[in-house]
């Protein structure tokens, strides 16, 4: 195995993908014009499980509107300024968001904690949002090929394409890649 190059973060919405969820567990990432980018096991949906997921929320499923977007990419700048890690790709969407970081030595599961806990804490301060704003856990896959990282580059990318926005619209981009 190589170096490690960084991280695909991935931190959805709460109640927004639960376990069971017909669309299989989320730790697999498609896109139509590179195919499988990230392969991992496709554990297929289970009502029963979604549904006994559903059933245990104690809030209302989370879409971020627009000030909540606002706030997540005020905190996201706000880490990245602070940190010894870059970001070189990210994509903040109403229902989950995706961060592409170099790596940096620093822990990574103690690093999306920290992250979450920001954006979560701007959220409370800049809007009347006052529940959980993302579920428990986040995705991580680590990049250690080159074509790997720049095939997540452009999944990324695209999916701020799609939503009518340049592929870069974040000014605490990393430009190296």
């Amino acid at each position: 195995m190589g170096r490690t190059l960084g991280y695909h973060y991935v931190k959805s919405g709460y109640g927004l993908w639960l376990p069971g969820d017909s669309r299989g567990h989320w730790s697999e990432a498609w896109d139509e014009q590179i195919g499988f980018i990230e392969p991992h096991m496709l554990h297929g949906g289970d009502p029963v499980r979604e549904r006994m997921a559903r059933e245990r929320m104690k809030q209302p499923p989370v879409r971020l509107d627009t000030a909540m977007i606002a706030a997540v990419e005020k905190a996201i700048s706000a880490c990245a300024a602070s940190s010894p890690w870059k970001i070189v790709a990210a994509s903040i969407e109403s229902t989950h968001l995706h961060l592409l970081l170099t790596y940096s030595g620093m822990d990574i599961e103690r690093t999306a904690k920290w992250l979450a806990q920001q954006m979560t804490k701007e959220v409370h301060a800049q809007t009347k949002h006052e529940g959980p704003v993302f579920c428990k856990n986040y995705w991580c896959s680590y990049m250690f090929d080159e074509s790997h990282w720049r095939n997540t580059i452009r999944y990324i990318e695209r999916h701020n394409e799609r939503r009518g926005e340049v592929s870069r619209p974040y000014p605490f981009l990393y430009g190296g890649d």
